[in-house]
């Protein structure tokens, strides 16, 4: 069995609101450490560990190069396991032999986006492009056209894994023209306030989650603890968390100051 753990790096991403100087400047500082924990942790599972430099600056670009890379890398290898570079793994356990490849796998987030919760969002909240919620309406949009009714569930690509029948199965880097041109109908089809719709962009997230719907891929949701996002919905770091996702970029609470 032929198994690869990877991540993307780049000291260079174009103004975003993902990139702060504060996490550009973290992610150079703890660079090594990182590098270091993830790639310990794919030799504990048997597996090589690459590190590849991205080829884009562009922030969202860049989301859908590390997709692109599962699918290639897929072709030389049995398993392939891609980890966002602010994850550390914290876990003895081997991800390989706790999930079922054969299923693309991922952390997925229920966003119900029922008629009430839409009202109140445009009426009491500030939102995004880059909230979850909206992500869940572009994918839904989506699918309608295809006469589907999606489920409420949206990805976390921080941590995504697949075996080469289950990456054929999804086929993101041939379809990837198709998906753009599904979101432009969908945003031209406009079945969302404006508010909503204005936000919606080509968006990696998006597009896995349309994807296993629309192609019934199979999937398995890894749940929180697989994919254990630090951020300010939880701020407080769980002995539950098998790969901690620094969110905030804040690696001192992992592994002190440097």
């Amino acid at each position: 069995m032929k198994r690869i753990v990877f991540s993307i790096y780049t000291d260079t991403v174009e103004p975003h609101q993902s990139a702060t100087d504060f996490k550009k400047n973290q992610l150079k500082l703890f660079k090594n450490k990182l590098e270091e924990s993830q790639s310990n942790y794919a030799k504990s599972c048997g597996a090589e560990y690459n590190l590849f430099t991205t080829s884009t600056t562009n922030y969202d670009h860049i989301q859908f190069e590390k997709l692109i890379l599962l699918d290639d890398l897929s072709k030389d290898y049995d398993e392939v396991l891609y980890l966002d570079f602010d994850v550390i793994p914290n876990t003895p356990v081997n991800f390989f032999e706790a999930w079922d490849l054969n299923h693309i796998c991922y952390y997925s987030v229920n966003r119900s986006d029922d008629r009430l919760k839409v009202a109140k969002m445009l009426k009491y909240q500030s939102y995004d492009k880059m909230n979850m919620f909206v992500k869940l309406c572009a994918k839904k949009a989506m699918l309608l056209l295809d006469d589907i009714n999606g489920n409420d569930d949206i990805a976390n690509t921080g941590v995504v894994a697949g075996n080469k029948e289950s990456i054929q199965k999804l086929d993101f880097k041939n379809r990837l023209n198709e998906l753009h041109e599904k979101l432009n109908e969908a945003i031209d089809d406009n079945v969302y306030p404006d508010d909503i719709t204005k936000l919606w962009f080509q968006n990696n997230e998006v597009y896995i989650s349309y994807l296993v719907e629309r192609y019934q891929v199979p999937y398995q949701n890894i749940g929180l603890p697989w994919n254990f996002l630090i951020d300010r919905n939880h701020p407080e770091i769980s002995a539950a968390g098998h790969f901690l996702h620094h969110v905030n970029k804040e690696f001192q609470r992992s592994y002190g100051d440097l």
